[in-house]
């Protein structure tokens, strides 16, 4: 019997897949382990002595099925190699793109559409951290098990044996991350089409154990602190993040609206013609809309860059993936019809240049979150280089992360444990990974009371009378708009003030060394006590206030 050979369209994506995946481990495999990671590591039972419980959520995801994968890791392999762990991340994006053809094609999309369509997926560049990096694994593969559970549903007409595996997928889909939850929106929306019922078979289960966790371990692990002019931004960040995807794979100059408008226009068009893809591009436009809904209201407060951040976008992408080949097979269909074999050729060129643009335009966007992902590595193994050193030294934790940064401070320390060196790779700390550790979590501004060391000298010349280097309280008028003082602490130090401070800068350095780490800023609010206090050993605590003014100064407890 002679062995039959995929078709075209099946080897130009074997061959995608093998090129995107080398590209994903060389770009991505230049980083390192992101902060969920570590303290999965340290807290969920990779380290002795974890203090998390494997269902308390994590950033308010149940995680339990991706940390007892991980656990596994841990014991086989450690953190003393990263590539392991990238190697999962990428295996599940490519795994996905596959699961995405494959659906496409039995829900009838044209050949050459669903070939499009999943390397649009495949190569997106924009949202490539969700495979470049290891932590959206909780999410890719959430999604992937929601895609497998459509397939099913759809290659086995959603018979009795189809729709209890989709229900399995999706409960262990919920027990890695909410884009368990996302994917039973989706899959639980694509059911409703034969009837209440079956939707309730499919999603019964999920929707009944994520609620059961979230009544007893989930409620304390709340992520909604919208005021009252973000809630009002939700739906424009919402539509943002949904409109963004189409916009990245386009070439970013604003075809994301109009190709949104033309999958519901397609979807119009196609409803008879294309029953099947209509439907799963509806729950798909049902799923997107959920998470970008869900996305707005858990990460407005920190900025709309954080709720269209790389790894939602992904999401969203594949959720309008059907969407997409649904406008793609429409314009095939089109095409071929209104088109003869000789007026196909021209159309032929124009689109194999489309697509070396495109592919151009993704190759960049990937590179791009590349150089992130190195940069953030670096800062990772920086951090925990230096505080290594710091805690040999015996100074004390007092910041577990500084606004906007993903690494825990606390998980850092326990990292630094000498019981665990064997475990991490050689980080060769020097003074520099040392000072800027020491900056970003063994210094702390805050309002609640911390216990002070009078520092070995202050000086300053941004206020009248000059500084006294004593302790007790007094006030001074600063001379500049951003006045300055430098404490010495030798074992530790700092300082309690009120003034028209709204925010403070705060800058460690050691002269002797040679090193001086870069500023951090804090909020602060005027008018109240602040507490600054560093437990740096033999080095200078420069903090910059952004307003002059009078201010009360008190040195020491």
């Amino acid at each position: 019997m002679a062995l039959r050979l995929p078709g075209w369209d099946l080897r130009v994506l074997y061959v995608a897949l093998l090129v995107q995946g080398g590209v994903a481990m060389w770009l991505g495999g230049r980083g390192w382990f992101s902060g969920d990671l570590l303290h999965y590591f340290v807290a969920r039972g990779g380290a002795p002595g974890a203090t998390e419980s494997l269902m308390e959520p994590h950033a308010a995801h149940w995680q339990l099925t991706l940390v007892l994968f991980y656990v596994v890791l841990f014991k086989l392999i450690g953190l003393s190699s990263y590539l392991p762990y990238l190697a999962v991340t990428v295996l599940v994006h490519l795994a996905l793109v596959v699961v995405a053809h494959r659906l496409l094609l039995r829900l009838g999309a044209h050949p050459l559409a669903a070939l499009a369509s999943a390397l649009v997926l495949l190569t997106y560049g924009a949202g490539s951290e969700a495979f470049l990096v290891e932590a959206p694994v909780a999410l890719t593969s959430s999604m992937l098990l929601g895609a497998i559970a459509v397939l099913l549903l759809v290659r086995n007409d959603h018979d009795r044996r189809s729709t209890v595996l989709a229900s399995v997928l999706l409960l262990v889909g919920c027990t890695i991350s909410l884009g368990g939850v996302v994917a039973a929106v989706w899959v639980g929306v694509f059911a409703l089409t034969r009837g209440v019922w079956h939707m309730l078979q499919v999603v019964a289960l999920p929707a009944v154990a994520f609620l059961g966790w979230y009544a007893v371990w989930g409620r304390g692990s709340t992520r909604i602190l919208l005021s009252r002019e973000e809630t009002l931004q939700v739906p424009e960040s919402a539509a943002t993040l949904l409109s963004l995807p189409f916009d990245n794979v386009t070439g970013g100059w604003g075809a994301g609206p109009v190709l949104v408008l033309a999958v519901l226009v397609a979807v119009a068009y196609g409803s008879r013609r294309r029953p099947l893809l209509v439907q799963v591009t509806i729950a798909g436009i049902a799923g997107a809309t959920f998470h970008a809904v869900v996305s707005a209201v858990a990460q407005l407060p920190y900025g709309i860059e954080q709720v269209t951040t790389s790894r939602y976008r992904y999401v969203v992408l594949l959720l309008l993936l059907p969407g997409l080949a649904l406008v793609l097979d429409t314009l095939v269909t089109v095409a071929a019809r209104r088109f003869g074999r000789a007026e196909r050729r021209p159309a032929v060129a124009l689109g194999l240049v489309v697509v070396a643009l495109l592919t151009t335009h993704a190759a960049l966007g990937q590179y791009r979150v590349g150089q992130s992902v190195l940069s953030i590595g670096d800062l990772t193994r920086q951090h925990l280089a230096g505080t290594t050193l710091a805690v040999a030294a015996g100074e004390k934790l007092l910041t577990d992360a500084v606004r906007g940064s993903y690494i825990s401070g606390e998980d850092l320390e326990r990292l630094a444990d000498p019981a665990l060196r064997e475990e991490l790779p050689d980080l060769d700390p020097t003074e520099r990974d040392r000072i800027e550790a020491e900056n970003n979590y063994f210094v702390a501004v805050t309002g609640d009371e911390l216990e002070l060391a009078p520092p070995a000298g202050v000086a300053s010349d941004s206020f009248a009378p000059s500084l006294l280097e004593r302790a007790g309280c007094r006030s001074y008028t600063a001379t500049n708009a951003t006045p300055t003082l430098v404490l010495t602490s030798y074992l530790g130090t700092g300082l309690r003030f009120r003034g028209d401070a709204g925010s403070v800068l705060t800058r460690l350095s050691r002269p002797d060394e040679d090193v001086r780490a870069d500023p951090v800023e804090w909020r602060t609010t005027p008018g109240a006590w602040t507490y600054v206090a560093t437990t740096a050993q033999l080095a200078e605590l420069s903090v910059t206030f952004d307003a002059g003014g009078t201010y009360t100064f008190c040195f020491g407890d």
